[in-house]
């Protein structure tokens, strides 16, 4: 039965030994970049930046409220809840709390919550949204356009209000 199981694997491994080589060169590789973090030796890769930036947005003026123009009601929630989430980072933008090139938008909602409180919990629960239909695959309900509509709302104030949190 032993020598069954080694013929198997043996046939195996000459029928799939690009991809087992493969797999092994990546283990490797990762394994070699484990240690080396572990022990300090941490280096930048030649080809990626020190910080990487993206490309600044539209201006949140040229996002328009679709509660306001009645779109809220004739488009899809998908597309409202995507809309809403280009307009939150137009926004944060705008007021210097950007989104970073390496920020999940969960670690967004959460710099925003720092530095916005009074827009943090809505901001939190679109992002909610956003990432349950990007990587989730589910479908936004009703229930959110309140919360949506609030996030609304609260970006559309003049812009007075928040002069005063801290530039990061």
């Amino acid at each position: 039965m032993w020598g069954l199981f080694a013929a198997a694997a043996v046939v195996g491994f000459l029928w799939y030994r690009r991809q087992v080589l493969d797999f092994i060169r990546a283990l490797w590789a990762e394994l070699l970049a484990l240690l080396s973090d572990l022990f300090g030796r941490k280096k930048r890769s030649p080809d990626r930046p020190a910080t990487e930036t993206r490309e600044p947005p539209r201006p949140f003026a040229a996002f328009r409220n679709p509660f306001h123009s009645g779109q809220a009601s004739r488009v899809a929630l998908e597309q409202l809840v995507r809309y809403t989430f280009e307009a939150l980072e137009a926004w944060a933008f705008e007021r210097r709390a950007a989104r970073r090139a390496d920020e999940t938008p969960l670690e967004f909602a959460d710099a925003l919550h720092d530095r916005f409180p009074a827009l943090a919990d809505d901001a939190r629960q679109l992002v909610r949204l956003y990432s349950h239909m990007l990587y989730a695959r589910s479908k936004p309900t009703r229930e959110c356009l309140p919360i949506l509509q609030r996030l609304w709302e609260e970006m559309s104030r003049p812009t007075r209000q928040y002069s005063a949190a801290p530039a990061e």
